[in-house]
């Protein structure tokens, strides 16, 4: 098992009344498993995917990924196993604006102090996702669909365990969209990644092998749709 939520609650203090924003959520993925979460905009699809990737902490509950059980954790040794065993992509790139494609690409293995081949790699990656013309080319230069593929190069710089994907397309055209799902599942079957994501996009979310709906808080369904390809 990968990853493991035991009876988690996320519950935000307001000055009249508390919001719950999870409602005892329970699940657990395999390795290798790619889980789309979806469900209506409000339904703690985001919250959920930070808590995962112990970006936040729950209210109640636990959170096991990768064998580590991340509320025993302290801030910097959740920062670290995120370093070494998790990926990320993010609807808005998040890239560093002063960076070329091949420095942002090499970030996550320069915190790792792997330095030594680092270039090598970025430019294999960013190759491989279509932009060997694009090393030396800042965010602002480039277009979303280039932006997001060189995020999806950094996702993958690290070797993650795990990849945690917010809404990867929401910022895109459908035709760039379609080529960075591709690339995504792609990647991921090729570095036999544990891909989920949160999405919007049902298109999306039927190319995983798997469906988790939230509503209100609380997972209504957790649906298989077929089962783990043997690498």
């Amino acid at each position: 098992m990968i990853l493991e939520v035991k009876d988690i609650f996320k519950v935000y203090k307001g000055v009249n009344r508390d919001l719950t924003v999870l409602d005892n959520i329970n699940f657990s993925i395999q390795k290798g498993e790619t889980v789309a979460i979806v469900g209506p905009s409000g339904s703690g699809k985001t919250t959920l995917l930070g808590l995962c990737a112990g970006l936040d902490s729950p209210t109640k509950g636990t959170i096991e990924l990768a064998g580590e059980k991340m509320s025993s954790m302290t801030e910097n040794e959740k920062a670290e196993l995120r370093n070494k065993r998790i990926g990320f992509i993010f609807q808005n790139f998040q890239l560093l604006p002063t960076l070329t494609a091949l420095e942002n690409v090499m970030i996550p293995l320069e915190l790792q102090g792997r330095a030594k081949g680092a270039v090598e790699k970025a430019k294999s990656l960013l190759t491989r996702v279509g932009l060997d013309g694009r090393f030396n080319h800042y965010p602002s230069q480039l277009s979303g669909g280039e932006q997001q593929r060189v995020s999806l190069a950094r996702a993958f710089s690290n070797d993650p365990e795990v990849l945690f994907a917010d809404e990867p397309t929401g910022n895109l055209d459908e035709d760039t969209g379609q080529i960075v799902e591709q690339l995504l599942f792609d990647l991921n079957k090729e570095k036999n990644t544990t891909l989920i994501i949160v999405t919007h996009d049902m298109e999306l979310a039927n190319q995983t092998n798997r469906i988790i709906r939230l509503k209100g808080g609380k997972i209504v369904s957790d649906a298989v749709l077929a089962e783990i390809e043997s690498v």
